[in-house]
Formats: C-alpha cells, structure tokens, sequence
C-alpha cells in the first residue's frame, strides 16, 4: 500500500505542505517496502493541476493521500480513482502516516480547507 502526503521539504520529517497540487514535493511512502518518493514539479505551473497531480498519483500507484485540502476538481478527480482521501492534521509527514496507519486519522469528506 502507497500513502501520498504533499510536503515542504524531501524529507518525512517535513511539515505538511497546505497546498496539494502545487505543493513543493509529493512524498509517496511504501508501507510494504518502506521506502520514500518525491515527486516534484508535476503540476506546478499548469491550470488544471488538481486533477494532473491525481493523474500521477494513479500512475505511481498510490492507494490513500494525506492532505490539509483538496479543490473541488482534484476532490472529483480523486474520488473516481479509488483513492482513499485522509486529512492531514499539523505535524510532520511521517506523524501523519502514522495516523492514518493506526486508524487515527479523520476521512476527507468534502474539498476545500480542513479546520483541523
């Protein structure tokens, strides 16, 4: 299983990114393997970024991502994926994956920003 989770710096140390589609890196985790992944620059400077980012999130194999929001398209793009969509809470990435591992962590139900 892959846990994708925007982040600040290519680290899973690194806070969480609140942007999604333009975040600076996208951490892919491997739960089997565990072993880390950046993605970078995928949609940085496109319109239409949501909906890339969950392209190449499809296209790498990610089963959940981790955000602090989602735009309405990428929320749409998202849900036809299979994708399973947590929110972040503050901390670091790896804190994050952790919660969503030990069944802590809230589903996103709806896009825009979370208030956590």
């Amino acid at each position: 299983m892959k846990i994708a989770i925007p982040v600040k710096e290519k680290s899973l140390s690194s806070e969480v990114d609140d942007r999604f589609a333009r975040a600076a890196f996208i951490l892919i985790y491997d739960m089997e393997n565990k072993t880390t992944k950046f993605l970078e620059d995928i949609a940085a400077q496109a319109h239409g970024a949501g909906p890339m980012m969950v392209e190449a999130l499809t296209k790498n194999g990610v089963d959940i991502l981790i955000a602090k929001s989602l735009g309405q398209n990428a929320f749409t793009a998202i849900n036809q994926t299979g994708i399973k969509v947590y929110l972040a809470k503050e901390g670091t990435a790896e804190e994050n994956i952790k919660n969503v591992i030990d069944g802590t962590a809230t589903e996103m139900e709806k896009p825009g920003p979370s208030f956590h």
